[in-house]
């Protein structure tokens, strides 16, 4: 039995350490969506500023740059913690949201 990827692939080493993090893709569900501004139920707490990536559903769909401008904890109606988060949508977020139908 081989393992690909273990030890036999070159490897980057970055010059000097950079401060980041990563964070995997989940579902929200939108709330509300105009040409500047969305609002989002997520699973996660997102910080303010935080820059993520919106993909809009439609045909095609769209990703959009956003900023957290806020976030607040919430009960849903299933009874389980979701965070409304407010996002300020970055370039192209007016031209991707005026491509979607309206998401009430």
């Amino acid at each position: 039995m081989t393992m690909l990827g273990r030890r036999k692939h070159s490897r980057f080493l970055l010059a000097q350490p950079v401060e980041g993090s990563l964070r995997v893709r989940e579902e929200v569900a939108v709330e509300a969506l105009t040409k500047d501004e969305a609002v989002v139920l997520s699973p996660e707490p997102c910080r303010p500023d935080e820059r993520l990536t919106l993909e809009i559903p439609g045909d095609p769909p769209r990703r959009v740059g956003a900023r957290v401008t806020e976030c607040r904890p919430m009960v849903a109606s299933d009874g389980d913690i979701r965070h409304r988060l407010r996002l300020t949508l970055l370039n192209g977020g007016a031209k991707a949201a005026q491509a979607t139908e309206p998401v009430l």
